[in-house]
């Protein structure tokens, strides 16, 4: 098993969590969620978990809301470790990703496949037609 954590701003790790256990039951059990609040620092979250995951083998993997935003700037600071993976865009497809199919871990060889699999979720549609359309 590995550590996962879903980090967000306000409250969407947490229903992150929720969507996926309605999912996948028990297995979304051991997620983490971290939410930031108005008037919160994310580096007393950062320096709580580098003290916890420091000199452990465990890897941890934390999905994060938004690229570029303070959660992911600061939890970016943890893949110094060798055992830290931090994704951004974090949207349902992902977690379930990591839930289903990397529980025991996210080898290196399937960084970029989890994150093409999650681009491939995203769609546009703008009509709807029965006539040649690939996405049902």
């Amino acid at each position: 098993m590995c550590r996962i954590i879903f980090a967000s701003h306000g409250d969407l790790s947490k229903g992150m969590k929720n969507s996926v256990y309605m999912l996948a039951g028990s297995l979304a059990d051991n997620i983490e969620t971290y939410s930031l609040y108005p008037g919160e620092s994310p580096d007393d979250y950062y320096q709580t978990l580098l003290k916890e995951i420091s000199g452990s083998d465990e890897q941890v993997i934390v999905l994060c809301d938004i690229k570029g935003g303070s959660v992911h700037t600061t939890m970016a600071q943890l893949t110094q470790l060798q055992n830290v993976v931090v994704v951004s865009g974090m949207n349902l497809g992902m977690a379930l990703d990591i839930v289903l199919r990397y529980r025991e871990g996210l080898p290196k060889e399937n960084y970029e496949e989890l994150v093409d699999s999650s681009r491939e979720g995203i769609t546009l549609l703008t009509k709807l037609t029965n006539e040649n359309d690939d996405d049902f």
